[in-house]
């Protein structure tokens, strides 16, 4: 069940809950891709990054829960769902790969599990706010957002922005917005986009970082527009503008 890996953690003890979020890994029966060779490995259900720095290069890198088959010796990852904890930043994500599940279906049981961390809590303690993602390219962007002090929500409002105004070359369907923080300026915030279905960057896209600072102040004044537009817990600009043009279609 989903709550179970996204809290991870005992109702009863009172100890601030997000200081009992530990890396964990356990053991999983895997079949290579290539040579179907079953084997036994240690697979990361959770990594604590503050007291295990090596384990966010490892995410990084894309050489957290990778695995060489001992047969043939071919290296691959496992994508498995995943909870990424910063305490020293206070950042909780859970990645939850929508292979094991719908989406759907994955919302309904995240919803299911805080709810059921929130009744377990003292009432004056309140249940951490955890983020979810679908892919690992999502959890990696999210965290640079979030360690950049940004209002993913804001971000993501001008990814709707950026899809809406370009339908033709940036369309929701075929084609997802990225935000690269490390290389936007003061001044500009650079967007990639990538193919969803090939995953390779396609092009690059620059918008006013001032227009963020006035869209974050304007949404700081009245939250209640962007939130509902961009719900939580999966926060997508791209998720909403396809379920739009779908509710167009069925019309």
């Amino acid at each position: 069940m989903i709550h179970r890996r996204c809290v991870g953690i005992g109702g009863n003890n009172k100890q601030p809950v997000v200081d009992q979020i530990m890396s964990v890994q356990k053991t999983y029966t895997i079949r290579c891709p290539k040579c179907q060779h079953s084997q036994s490995v240690e697979l990361y259900h959770s990594i604590n990054v503050t007291q295990q720095p090596e384990l966010k290069s490892a995410l990084f890198e894309n050489r957290l829960n990778r695995v060489h088959c001992e047969s043939c010796d071919a290296g691959f990852r496992i994508d498995k769902p995943l909870f990424y904890h910063d305490s020293s930043r206070g950042i909780l994500i859970h990645w939850m790969p929508a292979t094991v599940a719908s989406r759907e279906e994955i919302l309904e049981e995240f919803e299911t599990g805080i709810e059921l961390l929130r009744r377990s809590l003292p009432q004056d303690v309140e249940p951490p706010s955890v983020r979810l993602v679908f892919t690992r390219t999502e959890l990696v962007e999210l965290i640079f957002i979030l360690e950049a002090g940004m209002d993913e929500r804001v971000v993501e409002y001008i990814k709707y922005v950026i899809h809406s105004q370009n339908l033709q070359r940036v369309p929701p369907a075929t084609k997802q917005l990225l935000l690269n923080v490390q290389d936007s300026t003061a001044d500009e915030l650079l967007f990639v986009v990538q193919n969803a279905a090939t995953f390779e960057l396609e092009d690059i896209l620059r918008y006013p970082r001032s227009a963020y600072h006035a869209t974050r102040k304007l949404y700081r004044d009245n939250p209640g527009e962007l939130l509902n537009l961009l719900p939580g817990p999966y926060i997508s600009a791209r998720s909403v503008l396809l379920d739009e043009l779908a509710g167009e279609e069925d019309e």
